[in-house]
């Protein structure tokens, strides 16, 4: 199985990017353990809202954001 999910995923790394990002979600969405996650992240979104909304938590510029989330994926990638 595993030569065939390396088989595929080579095939898929073909693809234009937009390809890609459309043939994920159609994966993640089909997972019998979407629905639950979906509301994990709902229920998520919501608790962070209402820190938010109270003052218990400051928010950050998006670009300062964004570049957390890039300097934490070179981690990644380099580890």
């Amino acid at each position: 199985m595993a030569t065939t999910v390396d088989s595929l995923f080579q095939e898929a790394l073909q693809l234009p990017e937009e390809s890609r990002m459309t043939l994920v979600e159609k994966l993640i969405v089909s997972a019998r353990s979407y629905e639950e996650v979906e509301q994990a992240q709902v229920s998520e979104a919501q608790a962070r809202l209402a820190e938010m909304r109270s003052g218990a938590v400051q928010g950050v510029p998006v670009e300062d954001a964004f570049r957390r989330v890039r300097e934490s994926l070179e981690v990644c990638r380099g580890a």
